[in-house]
């Protein structure tokens, strides 16, 4: 990583206002909390649940190279998705690791163990990120071969924990909010930085980290249900905010990511249809015909026309696939929606 790339990963987090915003909001929410007393104290639990979660999603964001997603108020749950907030957990193991290693032999050993943690928490971090598997961020095969891809680059980030640290120790002199600010800034600039060393590997895509049991197919099955409820929930809260773009490009990012992308269309085509409004699942189907066509299964994307037809008479598909859906429906002698669509 080139010195430039390397301060704009740091500033990242003041420089976007994907991450700024949030960064803001949350500085303020610890503040109020801080100052609430008893009430205070589970106002701050949920908000540090929040901005674990966020941190996250930077880390995993600023590693495939893209902007992270809005959050939402499903961050502030403390149900919905565990594995970015098992980043806590890793916390505390670690520390009781260091602990037990200063009881057990002396300070000597638990320095050596404090280097140790040093080097595999960012990966250990990394590894999450790319998995989203809890149990793999603890898996040692899978945090030895990204320390032996990225290994190379990772000591920047254990060099910049340590300064952050020392940092945030010097800003307890500054004004107690103008402190806080510095250190939720070291925060998201820490997890920026991380996300960014690893960016280069393309480690989505290339770093082969096993499975630790082979799951039936049944569990596999729940896991993909229980992880598209958790998607479509987080889209829609994007929607109901008039957000529907961004919703959308949460499901789409996710289908790609999908074991089984075409059972996926369906089922959040079918899940949407079931809201109290159902327009956003027919602007959700002119996608969904788009991505039939474009892979050559005709039969579903005039299946899907027809369904939203049968919703509002009046739709019609994106203005580049009419064409094409046309030609599939008189092959089809689907006389009556290739009409409609010769209409325009």
């Amino acid at each position: 990583m080139t010195p430039l790339k390397l301060i704009q990963a740091i500033l990242y987090p003041l420089t976007s206002a994907a991450v700024l915003v949030p960064l803001i909001v949350f500085w303020l929410l610890t503040a109020f909390a801080a100052w609430g007393g008893l009430l205070g104290l589970f106002l701050m639990a949920f908000v540090l649940l929040a901005v674990v979660r966020f941190l996250m999603m930077v880390l995993e964001a600023r590693a495939r190279g893209a902007a992270p997603e809005t959050p939402g108020i499903e961050f502030f749950s403390v149900f919905g998705d565990g594995w970015n907030l098992f980043p806590a957990a890793l916390v505390l193991l670690f520390g009781w690791i260091i602990v037990a290693a200063n009881d057990a032999f002396g300070i000597a050993w638990s320095t050596a163990v404090s280097v140790l943690v040093s080097i595999v928490f960012p990966a250990s971090l990394a590894v999450l990120a790319v998995t989203r598997s809890p149990l793999q961020s603890i898996n040692p095969v899978a945090i030895l071969r990204l320390l032996e891809r990225c290994g190379g680059t990772l000591w920047i980030a254990i060099v910049f924990a340590e300064l952050a640290g020392w940092l945030a120790y010097l800003g307890n002199a500054l004004p107690s909010m103008l402190a806080s600010f510095i250190q939720m800034y070291l925060w998201f600039a820490y997890a920026s930085l991380l996300g960014s060393l690893i960016e280069p590997y393309n480690l989505f895509e290339e770093i082969g980290i096993p499975e630790p049991l082979e799951k039936t197919a049944d569990e596999i099955a729940g896991d993909v249900e229980k992880r598209r409820v958790g998607v479509l929930g987080h889209a829609y809260g994007f929607i109901s905010r008039d957000n529907r773009e961004g919703g959308f490009r949460h499901i789409l990012a996710e289908i790609a990511r999908d074991p089984d992308p075409a059972g996926a269309w369906a089922w959040y085509f079918g899940r949407m249809l079931q809201w109290e409004n159902n327009v956003p699942a027919l602007f959700f189907g002119q996608h969904y015909v788009h991505d039939a066509l474009r892979h050559g299964e005709e039969a579903t994307a005039l299946k899907v026309a027809m369904r939203c037809r049968l919703e509002d008479p009046g739709f019609r598909p994106l203005a580049e696939d009419r064409a094409m859906l046309l030609a599939a429906a008189q092959r089809s002698s689907n006389s009556e929606l290739a009409e409609v669509l010769r209409m325009g």
